[in-house]
C-alpha cells in the first residue's frame, strides 16, 4: 500500500514540476525580463529541469519524513494480525498487548492522529480480549462445580473480583422460596431475602442499580462499610430466573461492571441449573422414598461425619436406636399399607421433636436411628422419652378405626474424648434396645 501512495505522490510531485517550469516563463514576463530570453529554448529548458528537480526534493522529504512512519504503522498493524492469529489457537495473547504493538507517536498532525486512533483500536480489541478471558475463566470455573453451596461460594467471590465490590450475596429460589446461597462482607444476609428494596425488580428480571446518597444506609447492610452502588443482576436458564447476585461497592462501580455482569450470569446460570439436578438427585438418592429420611447409606455418612467432628472438637455425640413394638403383628392384622402408615407416621413425630442439626434415618423395617450432635447421655434420653411419649399417644387413622403403637429405644453416647467407630456406637445402643424390649416394651434404656 506504500509504494502505491508513494508512486502517485511522486507523479503528482514531478507532473507539479513540470507544470510550473512551463508555467515559470510566463510568470517571469510580468518582471520585465525579455520575451526572446523568456521563451528562449534554453531559459524552458532550465525552468522544467528546475521544476523537475523541485519536485524530486519535494518527494524526497516527503518520502523521508512521511514513509517510516507510515512503515512503521503497517508493520505494526501486520504484527497485530499475525499475533492475533497465532494466539486464535495457541492462547497466548502476550504478543498483541498494547505495550508491546502500540505506535509511540507525539506529533499532533494528521499521521499522529492515525497512530492514537490505531492505539486506541489495539487497547479497543486488547479490553474485548480480556473481558472475553474473564468470561470464559469464569464459566470454566464455576461449570466444573456440581457441589450447590461450593459453586455459589466461588462464583461470588470471582463476581466480586471481577466488579471490584466489597460485599455481596447470591439468592436462589427453590420451590416458591428464597434462600441465600452465599454470602460475604454481610452482617446479616438472612434479611436479603425480606427485604423488598433489593427485590422490587425481581418480576421483571432485569437488571437493576441502586445508588445511595452519602449517609443513606438500608438493611442487611455491609459490616465493614457503607455501600454507595448496589447492583442487582438475575441468574437466568433458558428464560427462568433461577436467582440474582447483589453485588455492593463503598465507591461507584467502574461503567463495564453492568454490562459484564449479564455476559457472566449465562455461564452462572448454566451451571446453577446442573448443580441444582445434582443437588436433587443426590437428595433423592439420599431419601429413604417411604418417609423421607435419611436412608442407611447416606445416614450412615452422616453419622461418620458427625464422630469425626465431635473428636475433633472433643465435643459429645449421642444416637439412639428406636424400633417400633409388635409392628410385625400391625402388617399382620392391618396389612402393609396400613404399616406404611406406622412408618410415615413415626418418622414425622421424630422430625417434628428433632433440632435442626439432627439426623434421622430409617435403619431398617421398623428401626430408626437419631443422631444428636453436641447432646450428653442424658439430653439424648430426654429427647428419647419425649419421642416415645409422642409415639405412643399418635394415632394413626385406618379407616374406620384408630391405631396406637409403642416403640422401644436404646441410647449411647460418646463423650468426644475417646474415637469410637458409627458400627460400635451403633452397636451399643442396639444392645440397650434389646435390653428395653426384654423389659417390657415401650420404655428408654440408657
Amino acid at each position: 500500500m506504500s509504494k502505491h501512495v508513494f508512486r502517485a505522490l511522486a507523479m503528482g510531485m514531478v507532473a507539479m514540476g513540470v507544470v510550473m517550469g512551463a508555467a515559470f516563463p510566463l510568470f517571469v514576463l510580468g518582471f520585465g525580463v525579455p520575451k526572446s530570453t523568456a521563451f528562449s529554448p534554453t531559459f524552458i529548458i532550465a525552468t522544467l529541469v528546475a521544476g523537475l528537480v523541485v519536485g524530486g526534493l519535494n518527494f524526497a522529504l516527503a518520502s523521508r519524513i512521511v514513509r517510516p512512519r507510515l512503515r512503521q504503522l503497517s508493520s505494526r498493524m501486520q504484527q497485530v494480525r499475525a499475533a492475533m492469529q497465532k494466539a486464535t489457537f495457541s492462547g497466548d495473547w502476550t504478543a498483541c498487548n498494547p505495550a508491546v504493538c502500540r505506535l509511540h507517536e507525539q506529533d499532533e498532525d494528521e499521521l499522529g492522529a492515525v497512530a492514537q486512533s490505531y492505539n486506541a483500536l489495539l487497547h479497543a480489541l486488547h479490553d474485548a480480549h480480556m473481558v472475553e478471558a474473564r468470561i470464559r475463566d469464569f464459566t470454566q470455573t464455576v461449570s466444573s462445580k456440581l457441589d450447590l453451596h461450593e459453586l455459589g461460594d466461588q462464583a461470588l467471590g470471582l463476581l466480586q473480583a471481577n466488579a471490584h465490590a466489597q460485599g455481596g450475596a447470591i439468592v436462589l429460589e427453590r420451590q416458591g422460596e428464597w434462600t441465600v446461597l452465599a454470602s460475604r462482607g454481610l452482617s446479616h444476609p438472612e434479611k436479603l431475602v425480606e427485604n423488598k428494596v433489593y427485590f422490587n425488580a425481581k418480576d421483571e428480571a432485569v437488571q437493576t442499580r441502586i445508588t445511595l446518597p452519602p449517609g443513606v444506609t438500608v438493611d442487611a447492610i455491609l459490616s465493614h462499610f457503607v455501600p454507595s452502588d448496589v447492583l442487582l443482576t438475575p441468574i437466568k436458564n433458558h428464560g427462568f430466573v433461577l436467582g440474582w447476585v447483589i453485588l455492593a461497592s463503598a465507591t461507584p462501580f467502574a461503567d463495564d461492571v453492568p454490562r459484564l455482569m449479564p455476559l457472566l450470569m449465562q455461564g452462572l446460570g448454566l451451571a446453577l441449573n446442573n448443580a441444582l439436578l445434582h443437588d436433587d438427585l443426590q437428595r433423592v438418592a439420599a431419601l429413604d422414598p417411604l418417609t423421607g429420611v435419611y436412608n442407611r447409606r447416606f445416614g450412615f455418612k452422616r453419622l461418620e461425619e458427625e464422630l469425626t467432628r465431635a473428636s475433633r472438637d472433643h465435643s459429645s455425640l449421642s444416637v439412639l436406636l428406636l424400633d417400633l413394638d409388635h409392628f410385625k403383628r400391625v402388617n399382620d392384622t392391618y396389612g402393609h399399607l396400613s404399616g406404611d402408615k406406622v412408618l410415615i407416621r413415626t418418622a414425622h413425630v421424630c422430625r417434628e421433636i428433632l433440632r435442626e442439626g439432627d439426623v434421622l434415618m430409617r435403619y431398617g423395617g421398623e428401626e430408626f436411628v437419631v443422631v444428636l450432635p453436641g447432646a450428653s447421655i442424658q439430653d439424648a434420653r430426654d429427647v428419647a422419652e419425649r419421642i416415645r411419649f409422642a409415639i405412643s399417644q399418635s394415632q394413626i387413622n385406618l379407616g374406620d378405626q384408630l391405631l396406637q403403637v409403642t416403640s422401644s429405644i436404646g441410647v449411647a453416647a460418646t463423650s468426644g474424648q475417646k474415637a469410637i467407630a458409627a458400627e460400635e456406637l451403633i452397636a451399643l445402643a442396639d444392645e440397650r434396645l434389646y435390653k428395653a424390649k426384654a423389659t417390657g416394651r415401650n420404655k428408654v434404656v440408657s
